[in-house]
């Protein structure tokens, strides 16, 4: 592939689209990002299925931050249900991956407990965990990312975003409506061998989701609905459904309340989770 051209025409398409007016990249600096990335795709179905994703991720350029009201449902295997109520956050740097923070708002028993990550290009990513019960923050270990998030079927993997350099992608086929591309992790310590992912054609989001184990076996799936476009442009699914067929347990997330705009930076660091923990749980 010509050194750049898959970079320039998807950042002209996402250009075009009115989707990048705010966002972090531009001509000068998207070919040092993309580049590397192609370099491993050199199958036609391979550079497609990198095409695509590349499209997902530069039209959801430019939000800043964004901040939402999560519910968590968890389904055990025999219909039992707990709830858990978590504040997510997250901003958006020129030139640096994105940063999360989750505060748990209910229930009592892991109130004001903060989860913050900064998402890496490449390799596992930085998290942090505070609790207020002890009052101390923790770095989480990379080697555990596979583990389940606070008892959920989400793993701490699966709440970072998504870097499109985490990655090599192939497409395997497609419908009228969606795409079918494969997903392999290309870092360290992920719990996949592989996701098949469905990309809807009408706006370029991943909707649905089959995560494959280590052993190649099917272990979980990711249905995304009630897709809404906020800021006339950014598209974001209300109602998350995990279902792990391996232990036949089940966690529904609905978000609600989406803000976006200016964030503070200074929450998005690991020395003031204390502060965050504290100012959140006086808004309930």
């Amino acid at each position: 592939m010509q050194r750049g051209a898959l970079s320039i025409a998807f950042l002209t398409a996402a250009l075009t689209a009115g989707a990048a007016q705010a966002g972090n990249y531009d001509e000068k600096n998207i070919n040092g990002y993309l580049d590397p990335i192609a370099s491993r795709h050199q199958s036609e179905s391979q550079k497609k299925g990198l095409e695509i994703y590349t499209q997902q991720y530069l039209i959801d350029e430019g939000w800043t931050s964004t901040e939402a009201r999560m519910e968590m449902t968890l389904v055990d295997a025999q219909g039992r249900t707990s709830k858990r109520l978590v504040i997510k956050k997250m901003m958006e740097e020129a030139g640096v991956p994105d940063k999360t923070i989750g505060i748990f708002v209910e229930p009592n028993d892991i109130k004001g407990t903060v989860m913050l990550t900064f998402e890496q290009s490449e390799g596992a990513d930085n998290q942090w965990l505070f609790m207020p019960t002890i009052k101390r923050t923790k770095k989480i270990n990379a080697q555990n990312k596979s583990g389940s998030f606070v008892g959920s079927e989400f793993s701490w993997e699966d709440i970072s975003t998504t870097e499109l350099s985490k990655y090599t992608y192939n497409l395997l086929s497609e419908t009228p409506d969606y795409w079918v591309v494969e997903r392999t992790p290309v870092y360290g310590y992920s719990g996949y061998s592989k996701q098949i992912t469905h990309v809807d054609k009408s706006n370029y989001q991943t909707s649905y989701i089959e995560f494959y184990d280590a052993k190649g076996d099917l272990l979980k799936t990711l249905k995304m609905t009630e897709w809404n476009k906020y800021e006339g442009r950014f598209w974001r699914p209300k109602y998350f459904e995990m279902v792990n067929l391996q232990n036949k347990k089940k966690t529904i997330l609905q978000l609600s309340d989406y803000v976006f705009g200016e964030a503070d930076g200074g929450e998005f660091n690991s020395f003031n989770l204390s502060r965050v923990s504290n100012d959140t749980l006086r808004r309930f």
